[in-house]
């Protein structure tokens, strides 16, 4: 409910200063919406894809120090740099990047479906007759690109991950 709140207050603030710009030069906001409304969703839904890739190769040597941590029964690791620092030493540079192939999948297909489906909903929500999207619309296709997102791609991953992860510190297996 905060989280809403928050988002509503952002937009709403947002919306004061789009207006304010748009008084002073209407071409800016037919220019957007122009430049918006270009861009096909298959287009929004490639770059959501590129930019989940990149974003797991930069995440994925943080999200292997923190499985590392989590799996630590004997305690051989003294902290988050202490265990980069091991893993370095003992196994490689390459190491920080093991199951980059899953992370990397996950987060692909994560932002793929959120970018896509919300600009497809942002289409479902524009005003026939003018092509603009209220404020409201926009945060009603985020919403539900969100949950979207989360009911096909976030939850079932997560169950996988969590029960892989339970079953390899079951067996002690890591590397």
């Amino acid at each position: 409910l905060c989280l809403l709140q928050a988002m509503a207050s952002e937009v709403s603030t947002s919306s004061s200063i789009t207006s304010d710009l748009t008084k002073k030069s209407p071409s800016i906001s037919s220019a957007r919406k122009k430049k918006d409304a270009d861009i096909p969703a298959s287009v929004k839904a490639i770059s959501g894809s590129l930019g989940g890739a990149m974003e797991a190769c930069c995440l994925q040597p943080i999200d292997v120090i923190k499985t590392r941590l989590q799996l630590d029964a004997v305690r051989q690791y003294k902290g988050i740099v202490h265990c980069g620092k091991s893993i370095v030493q003992q196994e490689g540079v390459k190491a920080l990047w093991k199951g980059l192939t899953p992370f990397a999948t996950h987060l692909t297909l994560k932002y793929t479906l959120r970018m896509g489906s919300n600009a497809l909903f942002q289409v479902l929500f524009r005003d026939p007759h003018t092509g603009e999207i209220s404020h409201g619309g926009r945060l009603v296709a985020g919403f539900g690109a969100g949950v979207l997102e989360a009911l096909m791609i976030v939850t079932p991953f997560e169950v996988c991950m969590s029960v892989f992860v339970r079953i390899c510190g079951f067996l002690g297996v890591h590397k």
